[in-house]
């Protein structure tokens, strides 16, 4: 069995910044179910930029002085004399650690209905102007035109039971009967995981566990912050 002082949930934005703060100083593993880091953010075509974004955060995961463990999920968590254990299963099978303080920075322990929305990235080839468009249920975010073409996040309202494939299979239908103005433009790709949204605010669940929903924050610099100062609060104690 490995110990540690910090075990993380979610190689989220919010993960990164506490692993940020408390580098050099506590020995922490970061915990993610799926292999994608910063996904809250990334993955979830969360705001324009989100091809530059990705590569910054996955460097700076990268130059963590952390262990990161990706494909791998939380079997069970239980106290001992000492802190928490932890039973993990990924590719090279189950695990135990130990740590002495834990905090969740996913929704999985949401008790909270999420606000959600499926994102798409939208491309126009010509370059044209994005145009304005009432569209109920669509939002259109522009984005920063660097190329030729012109792209822009395509935002669709999602019902909080919806699965990822039923809220893909709903943005392609009301793609194909998309506004008039948008005719020449195409999808060029789907986020992988929907861009949430909670109510729930940090907590201590028990004595050395906190919850830090990265989506409780609106902009990912404000959860990378709330993650840094969690740290930084740790190292001063």
């Amino acid at each position: 069995m490995v110990n540690y002082d910090l075990v993380i949930l979610g190689a989220t934005t919010t993960g990164l910044g506490l692993a940020q703060a408390v580098q050099r100083r506590k020995k922490t593993l970061i915990v993610n179910a799926t292999e994608m880091v910063a996904y809250d953010v990334v993955n979830s075509y969360k705001q324009p930029g989100v091809y530059t974004r990705g590569a910054a955060y996955n460097k700076q995961f990268l130059d963590l002085q952390a262990d990161v463990l990706l494909g791998a999920r939380t079997i069970s968590i239980e106290t001992d004399h000492s802190g928490f254990v932890l039973r993990l299963h990924g590719s090279g099978g189950y695990q135990t650690v130990r740590t002495e303080r834990l905090v969740d920075t996913t929704l999985e322990r949401s008790g909270k209905q999420v606000v959600k929305t499926l994102n798409a990235v939208i491309i126009q080839p010509q370059g044209a102007e994005q145009p304005a468009v009432q569209w109920s249920g669509m939002k259109l975010v522009a984005e920063e035109q660097t190329h030729a073409y012109r792209t822009a996040i395509l935002k669709l309202e999602c019902e909080p039971s919806w699965t990822l494939d039923q809220a893909r299979h709903r943005l392609v239908n009301r793609w194909t009967l998309r506004p008039e103005e948008l005719a020449s433009w195409r999808i060029a790709s789907i986020a992988h995981v929907f861009d949430q949204w909670t109510g729930d605010r940090p907590a201590q669940l028990a004595e050395g566990y906190m919850y830090l929903p990265a989506e409780a924050y609106a902009e990912p610099e404000e959860s990378l912050q709330a993650g840094v100062e969690l740290g930084r609060s740790w190292i001063t104690e």
